[in-house]
């Protein structure tokens, strides 16, 4: 798994995993009938850890405690030594179907813990933004970020997502301070 998760489906080679099960190409094949069957297989024990990201959001009980749930399982796990960094599904093209079902998973978990019919609504787009947030932060990781890095940036996250949440739409949303564009006197 850790093979596919560091070079994606496309990067890694029969030679490779071979290599790093210590096994010959044909008793891959034989076990597993193709490197799309070992990948799936690999991806499956992924999502089915009990430390996944989307399931930590099942035990948010509003729409901040989903986020928070999920941004603090994904700092804590994509800097994590103990494997690859980032991750593996958030990582790989071949995984879009994955990503998409785990969307939807949290944007269902959004409506349940929504407090009124528009941010129930709304769960769809806050599960997209949600998830783009932690494709950011698995890319991020991967890049070398720490842990506080990857907290900085999911605090900001949910707090945009609270702050847009008490304005009625995001016209009402204070204006950021004007950019200090002139060159120093001098």
């Amino acid at each position: 798994m850790y093979l596919f998760w560091t070079k994606g489906y496309e990067g890694t080679s029969i030679s490779e995993l071979t290599q790093e099960l210590g096994i010959s190409a044909p008793s891959l094949y034989a076990a597993f009938g193709s490197k799309q069957e070992l990948f799936t297989e690999a991806v499956a024990k992924y999502e089915s850890d009990p430390r996944s990201i989307t399931t930590a959001g099942q035990g948010g009980d509003s729409v901040a405690g989903v986020l928070e749930a999920m941004f603090d399982r994904a700092v804590e796990e994509y800097p994590n030594p103990s494997h690859p960094r980032g991750c593996l599904v958030n990582s790989d093209p071949m995984l879009a179907a994955e990503r998409e079902q785990n969307r939807a998973i949290t944007a269902s978990r959004l409506r349940e813990v929504a407090m009124n019919s528009d941010a129930a609504l709304e769960a769809e787009t806050l599960a997209a933004y949600t998830h783009a947030v932690l494709v950011g932060l698995s890319l991020y990781a991967r890049d070398g970020a720490s842990e506080q890095q990857l907290r900085q940036v999911a605090r900001l996250a949910v707090q945009k997502v609270a702050l847009n949440a008490r304005c009625d739409d995001v016209d009402e949303l204070p204006a950021s301070p004007p950019m200090n564009t002139s060159k120093p006197a001098g």
